[in-house]
């Protein structure tokens, strides 16, 4: 296996499903599986505990129905963090500080090129346009 699939392969292996957060939405979504499946393991907990009493049900179901349109973002963002810890490590890391475009691995760069063309695209948050530089 060459140094360019093995990350591609992790991605792959750990890239969560909004169809699956849907499905996990629709049945056990009082619960809150769909938040711990997407990364959002404190509003997860939460949801949780809401479900466990009577007076948590008047905030827990505009809640769920909030997740309807919530789900494919927080799906997107667990699986920006992947590509950020794959590409550059994990976060505090020592390549954590910022480097030269020159700096990058050619490797590297056909991964993130790749990435790219798969469509992930740049977003505006700070922490995830370390990976394009």
């Amino acid at each position: 296996m060459t140094g360019d699939t093995h990350p591609q392969l992790l991605y792959e292996a750990s890239r969560k499903s909004t169809g699956l957060a849907y499905v996990l939405w629709f049945f056990f979504g009082w619960l809150g599986l769909h938040r711990f499946y997407a990364g959002a393991t404190k509003s997860g907990a939460i949801q949780l505990v809401l479900a466990l009493s009577v007076i948590g049900w008047l905030v827990l179901i505009p809640w769920l129905l909030l997740d309807l349109f919530l789900i494919p973002g927080l799906v997107r963002e667990k699986n920006m963090e992947t590509i950020a810890e794959l590409t550059q490590g994990p976060p505090g890391g020592p390549q954590d500080s910022p480097r030269a475009e020159s700096e990058l691995d050619p490797k590297r760069e056909r991964m993130l090129e790749d990435l790219r063309a798969a469509g992930y695209r740049k977003d505006r948050r700070a922490n995830i346009e370390r990976l394009y530089r």
